[in-house]
C-alpha cells in the first residue's frame, strides 16, 4: 500500500473515533420538549399571589391568566389542559427552579428585563403590561410625584427591577420590600405604607377589590413592557416550541382562544 492510501485509509479510521467521542455527548443534549412529550405532562413554576396571573381563590385553587396560558399550552401538547403540574415559589425562587432544572418553564406576571435574560429564555411576550402605583384613598396621594414625600412609605417587591424604579421615581420615600404582590398589598391594607408599584393588571385587580379604599395612580412609572414565558437557555428546540405556540395566541390561529382568556380576566 503506496503512502497516500496508507494516509487515506488512516482517515476513515479518525472520523470513527471522533464519533464516538462526540456521539454520547450528543445524545446527552435531549430537548426539554422530548422530554415534557415523553412526561407526559409540564411542569410550571409560579407564583401564587401574583393576581390576576397567578393566584389562588377562595376556594384555595391555583387560578388566573397565565394559569389559563398553560393550560391551553397542555392541551396543545396533549389534548388535556389538566397535564399541567405547577411549582409555587416565590418571585426570587422563579430563577433557580429554572435552572436547576425542576421546571420545564415559567409563568406568573414576569417581566422581561435584560439582566433576568443573562439567566433566563425569553419568548415573545405573551401579554402587554406596564408599572402603575396603587395607593391608599386615605394617603391624599393623587399623583406619581405627590408620592416623592419622605412622610410616605412605598411597598416594593424584593427584586432590583423595583429597588431601581423607586431610587429613580421617589428618591424621598420610604420603602418597605416583600417577597409576594399580596404582602405589599397587606401592608398598604393595614396602613404600613401608603402605595405599592406593581404591574398594572395587578393593580387594577387590587383595586376592583375595595374600590372604596384603594385607586391607581394615572399615568405608568416608565415605558410598557412585556410579560412572557422564562425557560433554561440553551434549548432551541423546546424554545422555539414555546415562542410559536405564544406567536400563535398573539396573533395566529389560536387567537380565538388567547382572546377569552383575556377577557375572562
Amino acid at each position: 500500500m503506496s503512502r497516500g492510501l496508507r494516509r487515506h485509509a488512516r482517515a476513515p479510521l479518525a472520523v470513527l473515533v471522533l464519533l464516538l467521542i462526540v456521539a454520547p455527548a450528543v445524545a446527552e443534549e435531549k430537548s426539554r420538549l422530548d422530554m415534557v412529550l415523553e412526561r407526559g405532562k409540564l411542569i410550571v413554576v409560579t407564583m401564587s399571589t401574583a393576581p390576576p396571573f397567578a393566584f389562588n381563590d377562595d376556594k384555595g385553587q391555583l387560578v388566573g391568566f397565565d394559569i389559563d396560558i398553560v393550560r391551553l399550552l397542555a392541551t396543545a401538547l396533549f389534548k388535556d389542559p389538566g397535564k399541567a403540574e405547577f411549582v409555587v415559589v416565590t418571585a426570587e425562587g422563579r430563577w433557580p427552579a429554572i435552572e436547576s432544572g425542576r421546571a420545564d418553564m415559567g409563568v406568573g406576571g414576569t417581566t422581561v428585563y435584560p439582566d433576568r435574560a443573562v439567566r433566563v429564555a425569553f419568548t415573545r411576550g405573551f401579554i402587554d403590561s406596564g408599572v402603575s402605583v396603587l395607593v391608599s384613598k386615605k394617603s391624599g396621594i393623587k399623583s406619581i410625584a405627590d408620592l416623592n414625600q419622605d412622610k410616605h412609605t412605598i411597598a416594593n417587591l424584593n427584586n432590583p427591577q423595583m429597588a431601581d424604579r423607586a431610587k429613580r421615581f421617589f428618591p424621598k420615600t420610604k420603602v418597605l420590600t416583600f417577597d409576594t404582590p399580596s404582602g405589599q398589598f397587606l401592608a398598604v391594607r393595614s396602613g404600613r405604607a401608603n402605595a405599592l408599584q406593581i404591574d398594572t393588571p395587578t393593580a387594577d385587580y387590587f383595586a376592583s377589590q375595595s374600590k372604596d379604599d384603594f385607586e391607581v395612580l394615572p399615568g405608568l412609572l416608565g415605558a410598557s413592557q412585556n410579560n412572557a414565558i422564562y425557560l433554561k437557555p440553551g434549548d432551541f428546540k423546546w424554545w422555539l416550541w414555546l415562542d410559536t405556540a405564544v406567536a400563535e395566541l398573539r396573533t395566529g390561529s389560536w387567537y380565538p382562544q388567547y382572546s377569552e382568556t383575556y377577557q375572562k380576566w
